[in-house]
């Protein structure tokens, strides 16, 4: 089983990342997680370095990939996203996907919440949405 787990720096990403490393583990599962950016920064490389903090805190070795796009910064951004990563996860052959989904702020669910029902509405594979 391979399992997808996009982040982009949210509680609710971080979240999804330490339920995916303990579900990755109890399934024996290869985990792969991936973050979209218009270009990468010291902030997209700290982001990175804490993810693999948090897959090594949960006993498991994989190395976070980073895919440096464009729509980040577009109209419709949040959506772009979630098509992405129904993309990726269909070219490369993922199981499932696991992502957050923010509930707190009207902007913060706007922008995470629109890429997490894109990843449901337009994916065929399971998909966990953790809070």
């Amino acid at each position: 089983m391979q399992i997808l787990v996009p982040i982009d720096g949210s509680g609710s990403s971080f979240d999804a990342l330490r339920f995916g490393v303990e579900f990755a583990r109890g399934f024996d599962a290869d985990l792969a997680v991936v973050h979209f950016a218009a270009e990468r920064t010291e902030a997209t490389d700290d982001l990175f370095e804490r993810a693999r903090g948090e897959i090594r805190d949960g006993g498991l070795e994989a190395d976070p990939e980073l895919i440096e796009t464009d729509v980040v910064t577009e109209s419709g951004a949040a959506r772009k996203v979630g098509e992405r990563i129904v993309s990726l996860a269909r070219e490369r052959g993922y199981d499932h996907v696991v992502m957050g989904r923010a509930t707190s702020g009207r902007l913060e669910r706007f922008v995470v919440g629109s890429a997490s029902e894109a990843v449901v509405e337009e994916s065929d594979l399971p998909v966990t949405l953790i809070p």
